[in-house]
Parts: C-alpha cells; sequence; structure tokens
C-alpha cells in the first residue's frame, strides 16, 4: 500500500512537469507564460515558438504520461482500476503543476497519453475527428473539444460491447475536465475571437 501512495505522489509530480515552459525556456529563454494566450501547452507553443519546439512537447507530454500510467498500474493487482486511478492522477498534475505554483496545463496532450494506455481504441477515432476539425476550421481548441467527445461516444460504445466501466469513467471525466479547462476558450469560439491554428502571437 506504501508503494502504490508512493507512486501516486510521483506521478503527480512526473504529470506536473512543465514541459512547455521548460523547452520555451532552454531554447528561446522565454516565459512561454509571457507570450500569446500564456498557456504551457502545445497550441501556446506552437504558436509562440513554432512547430519544432512544440512538437517535442507534445511528444514528451504524451510519453510521459502513457509511461507513467501503464507502468506504475502494472505494479496494482487491479491494473484497469489502477490504470485510471494514477491516469487521473497524471492529468492533475499537468493542470495543477506544484512546479509553477499549480498553474499548469490544459491536460490534452497529458490526456491523449492516458488516454492510450486505457482506451487505444477509442483514441483512433478521437485523433481522426481531431486532425479534420483542426483542418477544416484551423481551431486546435475546438479539435481538442471535438476529439474528447469522440473518446467519450466512442468509450460508451465500447462499454455497450465489453462492459469496461473504467474506460468509460475515465472518458467521461476526461471529457468534463477538457471542457472545464477550455472556458474560455469556448467563450472565444462563441464570439468569434478564438485564434487560429497558424498564427503566430507575439
Amino acid at each position: 500500500m506504501l508503494k502504490i501512495i508512493f507512486f501516486f505522489i510521483i506521478s503527480f509530480f512526473i504529470g506536473g512537469i512543465p514541459t512547455g515552459y521548460i523547452a520555451v525556456r532552454l531554447a528561446e529563454k522565454k516565459d512561454i507564460r509571457k507570450y500569446g494566450s500564456g498557456n504551457i501547452g502545445f497550441t501556446n507553443v506552437f504558436r509562440v515558438s513554432g512547430f519544432k519546439i512544440a512538437s517535442i512537447v507534445l511528444v514528451i507530454d504524451i510519453a510521459k504520461a502513457f509511461l507513467t500510467t501503464y507502468y506504475f498500474a502494472s505494479f496494482a493487482e487491479n491494473f484497469e482500476l489502477f490504470r485510471l486511478l494514477f491516469g487521473l492522477t497524471v492529468i492533475l498534475g499537468n493542470i495543477f503543476s506544484p512546479y509553477l505554483k499549480f498553474k499548469g496545463g490544459k491536460g490534452v496532450a497529458t490526456g491523449l497519453g492516458v488516454a492510450i494506455a486505457v482506451s487505444p481504441y477509442g483514441v483512433v477515432a478521437s485523433l481522426i475527428v481531431f486532425l479534420i476539425v483542426v483542418f477544416v476550421f484551423r481551431y486546435v481548441s475546438l479539435g481538442s473539444l471535438s476529439a474528447a467527445f469522440t473518446f467519450l461516444i466512442s468509450n460508451i460504445y465500447l462499454y455497450l460491447r465489453f462492459e469496461d466501466i473504467y474506460q468509460l469513467v475515465f472518458s467521461i471525466i476526461l471529457f468534463v475536465s477538457v471542457v472545464l479547462t477550455h472556458r474560455e476558450n469556448i467563450k472565444r469560439l462563441i464570439s468569434g475571437t478564438e485564434n487560429k491554428i497558424g498564427k503566430r502571437k507575439e
């Protein structure tokens, strides 16, 4: 039990590693929080620092979430349950980063990494929808919201087929989390002032 508790603590701190902040600071000696939207995630890094740095941030965030979730859960007797719990802990760490006074990202890339560990089949449809929405409308926020909704619908279907309650619970929590962390984006989407992908912000 003590080992599992220790793993939860480590998961939170791993999830909280501010990859975007670190990458931009190392590459350009900038504080990403002072540019663009002020967010440390992929989209703002892309606008401020370009695709190369943003891609590194995206890959690291996905990888750290997937590996942490899957590896730590392998030590628990109920793998499916603890895969869910460790995944949620990693996402919370990303949103409330202990390294940045508990202000972090929006949990999208981290959520994707956890989703791959928890429900890989549900991720496929979500990524397709994300790419289509971003390509057509050029709003990453709209793509993220659409992908989270698609992931939820996919896991409802999977639950009806295979009755995996942990995948379903995770998809519901992830969708709610993405909506809550994108509240301001939703307001800008409604008002027509949301920033489109490809437009760099100084």
